[in-house]
């Protein structure tokens, strides 16, 4: 590999809220100052680490499985607090580099930006970020070549990850640290999806703060409809120093504490962890059994387990399967696909109901017809199913009328972007650990 080549740059996204989920769910985000009374200091870890309160917060707690999902993955697939204080894991600032990269690649505005802050705390050097997207033949080392290839190939819809990008990247770094760049990316399948399907707005701090850096044919699109247009630069973030680093420790107890709460009695291995999620879900999602960390295998199971459940869903789980019927035909993953039919049984989902689906997936018409196009929540639902997919997503104002029109209410859309957020870090997943 003799240099990074660059990433086709994407058209400037129009400013307005009609290609975005923001009318419906607006009147419903949560009050920053209702989230600092559940949550306080795991926010203030969060602002530690990436300078600002992220404006995702207030639209996950909306559906509150939601916010449990993000903050159940995040830390684990990133193995915080250790990685900060550089014990175990891969190099920070390879991780960050990364999750950069796929954002980019995934073309969410929201992502870029946060991804660029937080390689550049981590110590990534700015102009390694900057050349990564735009190409070139700067002093990259073979491990930041490696990273890049595969977070751009994991990145793609679908993915088109090789079997030699995979092979380099554990080359350069051993299986394990390899594994741990690898989250990273996966983790910002979640993200992107979510962030850039809702269309969330973009921070000007942080836009602040990398405009220097990531001005190579980025824009901040849809997301920068709130952002002061005569806002000025500030210099990029410093690396962490190790005062930034103890900051992070009088937060760390409350965020230990609802880590433990939220991944209670769910195992870290297989096959236990299989049995767990076909009791409670019907499948055991065997991707699970190809992951050797512990973290990471407890953490997907939980994000399945919030996710699969019939006592907090809005939407209903039959309406989840047939969406990730959806998903996963537009993202053309047949393991994924498999997955998501053997939900079927256990919600009440017929096979001609998946079947259908399959065919509205691939079929562009405006709206499902048959039998899923008699009921307007489930019509709704799977038409904003199939336009969230694609990365960057499809969501334009015909969605939003859908939406509307099919009384999809501001939880409901939360969970099923949610849902189709989780489909997308289990694509990228399931796509690095192939057997």
């Amino acid at each position: 590999m003799d240099g990074v080549h660059p990433i086709e740059r994407p058209p400037r996204l129009p400013t307005s809220v009609d290609n975005t989920l923001v009318p419906l769910l607006a009147e419903h985000m949560v009050p920053w100052e209702t989230l600092h009374a559940r949550y306080g200091p795991l926010l203030e870890l969060v602002r530690t680490l990436v300078g600002v309160f992220p404006n995702c917060d207030r639209y996950l707690e909306i559906w509150e499985p939601a916010f449990r999902t993000y903050n159940i993955m995040v830390p684990n697939f990133l193995n915080l607090p250790f990685s900060v204080f550089g014990v175990g894991g891969a190099p920070a600032g390879i991780v960050g580099l990364g999750m950069y990269v796929a954002s980019r690649t995934a073309e969410c505005p929201y992502c870029s930006a946060h991804a660029c802050s937080f390689a550049l705390r981590r110590g990534a050097s700015a102009e390694t970020v900057a050349q990564a997207i735009v190409g070139g033949t700067a002093s990259f080392t073979p491990g930041e070549l490696a990273t890049v290839a595969v977070a751009r190939s994991l990145a793609r819809i679908p993915c088109e990850l090789t079997y030699s990008e995979r092979d380099e990247l554990t080359r350069c770094f051993g299986r394990s640290k390899a594994e741990w760049i690898v989250f990273g990316v996966v983790m910002m399948g979640f993200l992107n999806k979510f962030m850039d399907t809702v269309g969330v707005e973009l921070e000007s701090e942080t836009v602040a703060e990398v405009s220097t850096t990531i001005d190579n044919g980025w824009s901040p699109g849809k997301a920068g409809r709130a952002l002061d247009p005569a806002a000025r630069h500030t210099p990029p973030p410093p690396a962490d120093t190790l005062r930034t680093k103890l900051r992070i420790v009088p937060f760390m107890p409350t965020a230990l504490r609802l880590d433990r709460l939220w991944l209670r009695g769910v195992p870290g291995a297989w096959p236990a962890v299989g049995a767990f999620l076909r009791e409670r879900t019907g499948h055991d999602f065997p991707v699970l059994s190809r992951i050797r960390h512990a973290r990471v295998v407890r953490s997907v199971a939980a994000m399945l387990r919030e996710n699969l459940d019939q006592a907090t869903t809005v939407v209903g789980l039959d309406v989840k399967v047939l969406a990730g019927v959806v998903f996963t035909e537009i993202v053309a993953d047949s393991a994924l696909a498999a997955d998501v039919r053997a939900l079927a049984p256990k919600n009440g989902v017929t096979e001609a109901q998946l079947d259908e689906a399959r065919r509205f997936a691939k079929a562009g018409d405006a709206s499902p017809a048959g039998l899923l196009g008699r009921y307007p929540k489930m019509r709704a639902a799977l038409v904003l199913a199939r336009a969230a997919s694609p990365s960057p997503a499809e969501i334009d104002a015909r969605v939003v009328g859908a939406c509307r029109e099919g009384g999809l209410s501001a939880p409901a859309i939360i969970e099923l972007v949610t849902w189709i957020s989780v489909l997308q870090m289990l694509h990228r997943l399931s796509s690095y650990f192939v057997e």
